[in-house]
């Protein structure tokens, strides 16, 4: 995985959703219980946000680890979707960056997988993203 701390934004991060949608087929994006004041209305917030695609998804697990972060005494909620036309539409009527997704507007850490493989995954709050090189090689060419 290569770390890139560009900020893909604008015309770009729809191309990049775009490709990501055809290299992938689930993404999950993070809400961290240590940033939630009030955690049921926190949670009625992401379910709001969530609705119109709230069909597509596979599971909210609760977790001390994610892609880009290890919690200590602390947990947060991932929520995992299939990617397909729908939440594709999600990703980008709501951010047009990757960095963007940071909470309090919206959720954190997006991350896309090819069934179990992690193919990206931002840190949105710390500026930077992983991603598989080969995808990022062919996206670069793309």
């Amino acid at each position: 995985m290569l770390m890139i701390t560009e900020n893909v934004k604008g015309k770009r991060y729809k191309q990049l959703i775009d490709f990501l949608s055809k290299h992938s087929n689930r993404f999950a994006f993070v809400e961290d219980r240590r940033m939630m004041d009030i955690e049921e209305e926190r949670l009625a917030y992401i379910h709001n946000l969530i609705t119109y695609i709230e069909e597509h998804l596979i599971e909210r697990k609760i977790q001390k680890e994610w892609e880009t972060t290890r919690l200590v005494d602390d947990t947060a909620y991932v929520f995992y979707f299939n990617l397909n036309n729908a939440t594709k539409q999600f990703l980008k009527d709501n951010s047009n960056s990757l960095f963007n997704w940071i909470n309090p507007e919206l959720p954190e850490d997006l991350m896309f997988y090819q069934n179990d493989k992690c193919i990206l995954a931002t840190c949105s709050h710390e500026g930077f993203f992983m991603v598989d090189k080969m995808i990022w090689k062919h996206f670069s060419l793309h």
